[in-house]
């Protein structure tokens, strides 16, 4: 049979296939391509209901087949992505190779790896029965173009010099580029073009998404991207203490969206409940849907760990927070003997970020 494989996005016009297999290294081209798929199950309005998320060394494969048979009670299809498809064990790898051709029509999954090594068999699978698309980041050339196309998707026209300037600033990670030139946007309000005193003019005012940006280096295990950033806020006057609260409350809130998803609120509600910016809550949902729940009590528990370092041994703060952000990085799994909402109320219970 003829491989299915291709590169990039898929068509917009074509079908929902049974199962993907998402390959390469880029996190945030594959979640720009969950995203269009669900939106094209009509899974984009439904609040995430009948969606489910894992990671492969999280469920065993016997029960992504069990979710998978369910008959979808939410949109036309059942969906479930499970990640990192090459960390499961040899058996759960043949399960759900021999699998693959009997998806119902009801059921589709998609499965992610950064490379074909170790799931040749899945990979051969998915291509007689639906799709291999690969991810790969953008070289030094790309990035610019890939820049500008991003801009004129928001109405405004980036010059190619302020395209460069933001590349050379942030480098070639779509998930860094995106979230700076996001912040460009909001800082230059109606007006149409971009230029590179925009790029330098943003960079130095408020970052009031900062902690976004450190908590999308956790997740795509980049420690030296976030020491790199939390380097960058410190200098800009955060005091230690603040960013560990700022950290903790923005997981906090991401938890809080997390449950107002599930118990089927729109983003606009959330936003009234919350009180908070639209721009804001539209970002921790797509956030939200990168970290489990175990995740997020990992990160909780290790901000209070921080936390009495910092206040209790005569070490660095700033070494404390960098040694932080590296267990957070490489942190794989919860604490043993600790619920998922032990740790909700670290910190302040409600609000923002304490001064």
């Amino acid at each position: 049979m003829q491989s299915r494989q291709t590169s990039g996005k898929p068509s917009d016009s074509a079908k929902v296939d049974t199962v993907y297999l998402f390959i390469g290294n880029s996190a945030y081209l594959m979640e720009e391509a969950w995203r269009r798929l669900l939106a094209k199950t009509a899974h984009g309005a439904s609040k995430g209901r009948g969606i489910e998320r894992f990671q492969a060394k999280e469920i065993p494969a016997g029960q992504v087949m069990e979710r998978l048979a369910t008959i979808p009670m939410f949109g036309p299809k059942k969906v479930v992505i499970v990640e990192n498809v090459e960390s499961w064990p040899k058996e759960d790898r043949a399960v759900i190779e021999a699998f693959i051709p009997r998806i119902p029509p009801s059921g589709c999954l998609v499965m992610t790896s950064p490379g074909k090594k170790g799931i040749e068999g899945i990979a051969k699978a998915v291509e007689a029965r639906g799709k291999v698309l690969q991810f790969r980041a953008p070289g030094e050339k790309e990035a610019p173009r890939w820049l500008a196309q991003k801009a004129r998707e928001c109405g405004k026209a980036l010059s190619p010099r302020a395209a460069f300037l933001l590349v050379e600033t942030v480098g070639e990670d779509y998930q860094s580029l995106s979230s700076e030139l996001e912040k460009v946007i909001t800082y230059i309000g109606e007006r149409e073009t971009i230029e590179p005193e925009d790029v330098l003019e943003a960079a130095s005012s408020q970052r009031s998404f900062s902690m976004f940006d450190l908590l999308d280096q956790v997740k795509a295990r980049q420690p030296g991207r976030a020491i790199q950033l939390l380097r960058s806020i410190l200098l800009g006057g955060e005091p230690p203490l603040k960013v560990l609260s700022s950290l903790a409350w923005q997981i906090r809130m991401l938890w809080r969206v997390k449950d107002g998803l599930r118990a089927g609120l729109s983003e606009g509600e959330i936003s009234a409940r919350l009180k908070m910016h639209s721009f804001a809550v539209q970002k921790a949902c797509e956030q939200s849907a990168r970290f489990s729940d175990a995740e997020l009590h990992a990160l909780l528990d290790g901000l209070r760990q921080a936390d009495v370092a910092i206040k209790s041994t005569g070490s660095s703060p700033e070494a404390i927070l960098e040694g932080l952000l590296v267990d957070m990085c490489l942190q794989k799994k919860k604490p043993a003997g600790r619920g998922p909402g032990a740790l909700r109320s670290y910190l302040q219970p409600e609000g923002k970020p304490r001064d």
